[in-house]
């Protein structure tokens, strides 16, 4: 039987090709060999349908892994033709058996895992409807609670204002007798200072007087004073003129007499 030999390489195309089958062959599964890989480079064979060139692959599925064949080229939008030949034999049929069963554990513990992933969601689901359904009693009483807390504060506080009031009463009305006791004090403090002011106008007014009385009486006596230097001089003069009338004996002697005398009166 054929067997992989680590020293090849793709370029020397010395494998010994098994000869199959040649109808239509579904590829199977693959897996990246580096040792194995490529286009094949001789002419012959090709894929049935595109009679092109095949690639070189490695097979990785069921009783079929590790084989290496020639398949289509064709992989994407398009008809694949399958496998073209196969490099390597058949494997014995115990180690068929044996990847079978190693394929048949893989895909049954798969399933397993797969099973357990769904039973794990499973769970996750409940346990978080579970969890949803917890929340949302807890955020109901949490409502409830917020709202008797707030009621609570609102009580203590009412309370502590009506027991405020009660002890502040007697201050407030302190405070407010006191308030009124400084505004009547500021009130009469005021009222005397407009009567001050008033009393200051007045003496100003009663001393504005009294100056223009006195600047009055003091123009008075000068106007009766020049009044009385002026009938002084007049007085004088009507006597230097009655002494001469009598000196030169003109006119009546007894009315110059009468008028002498009332001059010296």
């Amino acid at each position: 039987m054929p067997s992989w030999n680590d020293e090849e390489t793709s370029s020397k195309e010395e494998c010994e090709v098994v000869s199959m089958d040649m109808g239509l062959m579904e590829e199977p599964e693959t897996i990246v060999e580096p040792l194995f890989c490529g286009q094949l480079e001789l002419a012959e064979p090709r894929c049935i349908l595109h009679q092109m060139r095949p690639v070189k692959r490695v097979a990785f599925e069921g009783n079929v892994t590790g084989r290496r064949f020639y398949g289509c080229p064709v992989q994407a939008n398009g008809v694949n033709c399958g496998v073209v030949e196969w490099v390597d034999g058949p494997w014995p049929t115990v180690l068929q058996r044996c990847l079978s069963r190693l394929w048949e554990m893989f895909h049954e513990q798969n399933c397993g895992r797969v099973l357990d992933k769904e039973k794990f969601e499973n769970e996750l689901a409940k346990l978080k409807s579970e969890h949803e359904r917890e929340l949302a009693k807890l955020r109901t009483e949490n409502d409830k609670l917020c709202i008797e807390y707030t009621k609570l504060v609102d009580d203590v506080s009412k309370m502590f204002d009506w027991q405020d009031g009660r002890v502040d009463k007697k201050q407030v009305e302190e405070e407010e007798l006191e308030k009124k006791k400084k505004e009547l004090e500021e009130k009469a403090m005021l009222e005397v200072q407009m009567e001050k002011l008033k009393l200051a106008k007045e003496q100003r007014c009663i001393l504005h007087s009294q100056a223009d009385i006195i600047k009055n009486t003091r123009k008075a006596m000068e106007d009766v004073q020049v009044d009385r230097d002026v009938l002084k001089k007049e007085k004088d003069k009507l006597e230097l003129v009655v002494a001469e009338l009598l000196k030169d004996g003109y006119g009546n002697k007894e009315k110059l007499e009468q008028i002498k005398a009332i001059l010296e009166s």
